[in-house]
């Protein structure tokens, strides 16, 4: 009698713990059913509606990578896509750091943010700022000295951090990469990569300017996202991608199809955290590189809203023993 194969399992969440006597971090991974086998056994237009609604995540991007994996016919519906991606780093600029720095969340800003006019959403997170990722080193830190919106006091802050803490960089993702992955059957991931904001603006002035002076800083990943969020105010027609792939906000978005008898016979996805989560990849390196002592305490929190996952992440300080 055959054994019956086994339902692909999908990470649900992780959970954090810092271990004293290490000096590193206990990783604790929930799996639970794979969502995509909810597309299994259905019609490629049952999909490609369901999609969408099976992740809620990004709903848009995943609507495009899986029309156009499934050989729909699929129009990437670029505004849509980029309000997905400034909503998501909005929540986390103007809520998630300034609660994580003792700050009150910036509900004036957060308020423009439904305006169709995004000028006045601009102006609430860098003021007069005209380019934000246009400025050299210098005329940052006198933006971060006149600290003329909360959202430039919150960076003034967490600029405060040592450069080094939780420092770490790794290959960007590419989509030639990520739809190789895709086609090979499932298994770990093989190599080691990350894919998200910080990639996106890495080619600005600003971004290179502050890479090439301290690395993949967590100052420098969660300035990425507010320059990335500030780019997609003013959303522009994506580049050609292979067949699956969509730019999501936290990063590159995979969807591969395979239909048969017109039917989906297997269905994969790779979110970005399938990379920034993986076993030795992003998220563990750089809070390897978290210095222990009670900065850990708030920059943790910062360093989950700089790497943006896409499923819960829980950091437990509850069996922390006292450091020296």
């Amino acid at each position: 009698m055959n054994s019956p194969v086994p339902l692909p399992r999908a990470l649900r969440s992780l959970t954090l713990v810092p271990d004293g006597r290490a000096g590193g971090w206990r990783v604790t991974r929930e799996e639970g059913p794979d969502p995509a086998a909810a597309l299994i056994g259905r019609t490629p237009e049952e999909a490609a509606r369901l999609a969408p609604l099976v992740f809620n995540l990004c709903g848009a991007a995943h609507a495009f990578a899986a029309r156009s994996a499934l050989g729909l016919p699929a129009a990437a519906d670029a505004e849509t896509m980029a309000r997905e991606t400034v909503r998501d780093h909005a929540l986390a600029l103007l809520h998630t750091v300034p609660v994580a720095l003792g700050m009150a969340p910036d509900r004036d800003a957060l308020a423009r943010l439904a305006r169709p006019d995004g000028a006045a959403f601009h102006a609430a997170l860098v003021g007069d700022a005209s380019d934000l990722s246009s400025f050299s080193a210098s005329e940052l830190e006198a933006w971060l000295a006149a600290a003329p919106t909360p959202t430039a006091r919150a960076f003034a802050r967490i600029r405060e951090a040592d450069p080094a803490e939780g420092r770490v960089h790794l290959p960007e993702l590419s989509a030639d990469v990520l739809a190789a992955t895709l086609a090979r059957p499932p298994a770990a991931i093989g190599s080691h990569r990350e894919t998200g904001a910080l990639g996106r603006v890495a080619g600005t002035p600003l971004m290179t300017a502050l890479l090439a002076s301290e690395g993949s800083s967590l100052f420098v990943r969660l300035l990425a996202r507010l320059v990335d969020g500030l780019a997609h105010l003013a959303p522009r027609p994506a580049p050609p991608l292979p067949a699956g792939i969509a730019p999501a906000a936290r990063g590159l978005l995979g969807h591969r199809a395979e239909v048969e008898a017109g039917r989906v016979k297997a269905y994969r996805i790779l979110s970005p955290s399938a990379w920034n989560l993986a076993p030795g990849g992003l998220l563990e390196r750089a809070f390897a590189a978290l210095s222990p002592g009670w900065r850990t305490r708030w920059l943790a929190p910062l360093l989950v809203c700089a790497i943006n996952p896409c499923v819960p992440v829980t950091l437990s300080f509850a069996t922390e023993p006292a450091y020296a």
